[in-house]
């Protein structure tokens, strides 16, 4: 588990910088905060009432809507939906769960966090299916400031960072296969696709691994910005792969141009997902490796059809699983770029149409242990 809080501020004023964000936002749209409660309370009943999203980071704008999370005492059965309330011209949403369910997702949270990142990740992908609240919405609960100007759950920012951070992590690494695989096929514009995300990733990954953690991808670039100029890192290794991403981001876009199309790119894109693999404290190494989700189907001489979940593709000089990329042992990261043309675009193939997916391991290594 993470020692300490990931916030470059403490709690106490972490907590005071929202609070003053959630009053400017509901101060420019002329609302009190005592008689939001009471119409809250008028229309969903009695219970913890949180605002969550954009007004808490500070992002809102003129059109953001008022987004709050409640906690009742009693138990909630089935899946949730929002309640909307329109009201002297706002918009108004809330959404329920009992305090039971809230602190066994809570538990979980904490079980995640202390597990291999291969674990973490495997449950932080399952969770929407098994639980309530979902994934999107316990982090806002954890995030949420109550219109008291308390913060009831900000204890839970450190599991909550770390599992958020490892998650974009792995979604990074497996961006920079793509990558990777994607230039070893000749893809000159498909691969500048894949490093974009790998940035993104990227960037959500360090931001939640130093205490911002916010699910909403449109704002993963602003919320980036705003780090880089504020600063803060947590070491000197994680400055450097912050740099590294900016330099890179900078660049990225000039890869497009026709006269680049031969230039190397992704080998850059898989070092710097390494990097902050490292840098993080998820692992020292990375390994990958491919695995059939679907079936070979014989198709003609020479080739095969591989059937995924609804979708198939046809891959020449197929004819069995052993055939396909990457289905043996695992490879570390750093050795995808050895892969032949054929090979690499038939998993590519493989891995679009949903036939086959990528196994990201961590290793312990002796250091490590």
């Amino acid at each position: 588990m993470p020692s300490g809080f990931p916030h470059v501020l403490a709690p106490a004023d972490l907590t005071a910088r929202r609070h003053a964000h959630v009053a400017a936002f509901l101060a420019s749209r002329s609302l009190d905060a005592e008689w939001l409660s009471d119409l809250m309370r008028e229309r969903v009943g009695e219970g913890l009432l949180m605002l969550t999203s954009s007004p808490v980071h500070g992002l809102a704008n003129p059109t953001s809507d008022l987004d709050f999370i409640r906690i009742q005492e009693a138990e909630i059965d089935g899946p949730r939906i929002s309640t909307k309330i329109f009201e002297n011209g706002h918009h108004l949403e809330v959404v329920s769960f009992s305090r039971a369910e809230l602190a066994s997702n809570l538990d979980e949270l904490h079980r995640l966090a202390g597990l291999p990142a291969e674990e973490t990740v495997s449950g932080f992908r399952a969770w929407d299916k098994q639980r309530e609240p979902r994934r999107k919405q316990t982090e806002r609960i954890v995030n949420g400031i109550a219109l008291d100007g308390s913060a009831p759950y900000l204890d839970w920012l450190p599991p909550l960072s770390r599992v958020w951070s490892r998650a974009s992590v792995q979604t990074a690494v497996e961006q920079a296969v793509h990558c990777v695989l994607a230039e070893a096929a000749g893809e000159a514009r498909g691969r500048v696709g894949y490093a974009y995300n790998v940035l993104l990733h990227l960037m959500d990954a360090l931001l939640s691994h130093h205490g911002d953690v916010y699910t909403t991808r449109k704002w993963y670039a602003l919320r980036w910005t705003r780090l880089v100029a504020e600063g803060g890192w947590h070491d000197d290794r994680l400055q450097a792969v912050a740099s590294d991403v900016e330099r890179l981001r900078k660049g990225v876009g000039a890869a497009l141009r026709p006269a680049a199309a031969g230039e190397p790119l992704a080998g850059a894109f898989a070092a710097l997902a390494l990097d902050a693999v490292r840098a993080t404290g998820t692992a020292e190494t990375v390994t990958v490796r491919a695995e059939l989700t679907g079936s070979v189907q014989p198709f003609l001489a020479g080739s095969a059809l591989l059937m995924g979940s609804g979708n198939g593709v046809v891959l020449p000089g197929v004819g069995a699983e052993r055939d396909l990329p990457l289905t043996g042992p695992a490879v570390g990261l750093d050795e995808l770029a050895g892969l032949d043309a054929k090979s690499a675009a038939s998993l590519l193939r493989a891995l679009r149409a949903g036939a086959a997916a990528l196994r990201i391991g961590y290793p312990v290594t002796e250091a490590g242990r």
